[in-house]
């Protein structure tokens, strides 16, 4: 099970995939995955970190490149780590795998889709948000396999409520 949350840069995704996680973890559930968090910096505006939702490890995903600095500021190596993290968090076994984003890295062939892949091979139900400048990526990435999905905490909770057996639902 693959799902898609189409969002916009100024909707709470974080916020809606962190509920979706705390409500599954409340009913003794594994979760895998990640949300964002935006952190004020003085010399470069917002920095991002990003909490593990496993361990609740947070780390910084963006580099503060200075005042001057223009263009992307992902760490490479961070998302690295943290795909390394995720990997290891879904062959340990989980009930769902939340990916916040994906975005630039995973729509030029990198980043989190392997995680995303390993975990649909191991038949972990996926959800993932989809910014609009990203959705043509992440339609040729999955090919018609994902559902899409309104952005409302329902909507996913009814979604994986639909796991096959042999799948763990909410």
């Amino acid at each position: 099970m693959l799902a898609g949350i189409a969002f916009h840069p100024k909707d709470p995704i974080d916020d809606l995939l962190a509920a979706i996680a705390e409500g599954m973890l409340a009913n003794g559930k594994s979760v895998a995955g990640y949300v964002q968090k935006r952190r004020k910096d003085a010399d470069c505006g917002t920095l991002v970190h990003v909490r593990n939702l496993r361990s609740g490890d947070e780390m910084p995903i963006t580099k503060n490149r200075g005042k001057m600095a223009k263009g992307c500021k992902l760490d490479g190596d961070a998302l690295s780590t943290l795909a390394s993290q995720l990997s290891r968090d879904v062959e340990a076994g989980s009930d769902v795998l939340i990916i916040a984003r994906f975005g630039r890295s995973e729509a030029e062939g990198r980043g989190l889709r392997d995680v995303i892949s390993r975990a649909m091979d191991l038949e972990i139900p996926v959800l993932v948000g989809v910014r609009d400048e990203y959705r043509d990526a992440w339609d040729a990435f999955h090919g018609g396999y994902a559902k899409a999905l309104a952005f409302d905490e329902t909507a996913i909770e009814d979604w994986l409520a639909q796991a096959p057996a042999g799948m763990v639902s909410a």
